[in-house]
């Protein structure tokens, strides 16, 4: 059950990471976005890139940093970083690539976390946020299991926001280990790339974790030690959600107070 817990629970972090996205490229230009995510938009690039080239892939053009408006009779562009990637392999060259974009910004989770991640988990750890049933590690099997999880996620919110207002943001590893956390994280959402790719990168993911359980049970050890960052991001994603939504409805207030 824990696999099919940690697929979910996956599956909603990239949702959460696109509605974020999206948001904030309702909120300002998306290059200035991509600028802001720095780190992520070039991993996540690189990879896509690297993974369209080894799958046979021819790379028309690509654009790794966020730029202005296109010029000189080009089409008009927003800025976003751009791959136009095309080959023999049609539906498994951007499966690959989106596969490899999706594994590097995970991967750059798990690296930030072991090198930077100490005082930020072990603070939320001494708040009782990483206990299990914040997050279980079991998906809900009645309908009060169900609306217990959903009262969770405030108190989820509540916890995190608390424990970012006590954290020791004068060690500098904290405010780098947030940075690249949601740099890694909102980049998990696909941006201009197919989203089908994407989701069929996590289904991919989620068996290959699954598989890697079945045949050792090791494996599950390595699963339970993810967890504390696994809920990490998902509450992260909460705040940063919650935060978004708020600057949204105090501008349309503004708008409507406005006469707008």
């Amino acid at each position: 059950m824990i696999y099919a817990a940690f697929a979910i629970w996956f599956f909603l972090i990239v949702f959460m990471a696109l509605g974020v996205h999206a948001l904030w490229a309702r909120l300002v230009p998306p290059r200035y976005v991509a600028w802001v995510l720095l780190p992520g938009t070039i991993l996540a690039e690189m990879a896509y890139i690297f993974g369209s080239l080894i799958t046979g892939g021819e790379v028309r053009s690509a654009r790794i940093l966020p730029g202005g408006a296109a010029r000189r009779g080009r089409a008009e562009g927003d800025g976003e970083p751009t791959t136009d990637a095309t080959g023999g392999l049609k539906v498994v060259g951007p499966l690959v690539a989106a596969l490899l974009a999706v594994a590097a910004c995970l991967g750059g989770i798990v690296i930030a976390h072991g090198l930077l991640g100490e005082p930020v988990l072990s603070a939320f750890a001494t708040r009782g946020l990483l206990t299990g049933s914040l997050l279980p590690q079991e998906l809900p099997g009645s309908m009060g299991e169900f609306w217990d999880l959903l009262r969770a996620q405030p108190t989820l919110l509540q916890r995190i926001t608390e424990t970012f207002a006590d954290v020791r943001w004068l060690n500098w590893r904290v405010p780098l280990f947030v940075y690249l956390t949601i740099c890694f994280t909102v980049r998990l959402a696909p941006g201009r790339k197919d989203m089908r790719y994407t989701l069929a990168a996590v289904v991919i993911l989620a068996g290959l974790i699954a598989l890697a359980g079945v045949v050792s049970t090791r494996f599950t050890d390595l699963i339970q030690d993810i967890w504390p960052l696994l809920t990490y991001v998902w509450a992260l994603l909460l705040l940063l959600l919650a935060l978004t939504l708020l600057i949204h409805g105090a501008i349309a207030l503004g708008r409507v107070l406005a006469g707008k």
